[in-house]
């Protein structure tokens, strides 16, 4: 998967189609674009999708995102029945984290939080 010269790293993504896959590759983009600029330095954004199997048609996917930056390093995991939606819920919980920490260290809101 190609993710434009970014520095993300995927790992064990599911079989999917390549719309799907597309979905994937533009939700990690677009969540890293999001992330680096207030974070300071290259910073290193790592997926790890699982399957886990079950007697059914359905599985569970869980997501383990982990951003990578010059000082900290956030982490957050998601699990559900459909990988996107997963992936999803997972990259709104890191810039979460990621936020809160932010504030905690007294630097206020990040650029894609700011209120217009």
């Amino acid at each position: 998967m190609d993710f434009g010269g970014r520095k993300i790293e995927a790992s064990d993504i599911p079989d999917l189609d390549e719309f799907d896959k597309s979905i994937i590759q533009t939700s990690l983009c677009n969540a890293f674009d999001k992330m680096q600029p207030r974070q300071g330095g290259e910073i290193l954004l790592h997926a790890h999708f699982k399957k886990h199997e079950s007697e059914g048609k359905r599985a569970k996917y869980t997501v383990h995102l982990k951003l990578a930056t010059p000082g900290k390093t956030f982490v957050a995991s998601e699990f559900g029945w459909k990988p996107i939606d997963v992936l999803q819920k997972t990259i709104k919980a890191l810039e979460r984290e990621a936020t809160e920490s932010r504030q905690k260290r007294g630097e206020g809101q990040p650029v894609w939080k700011k209120k217009h």
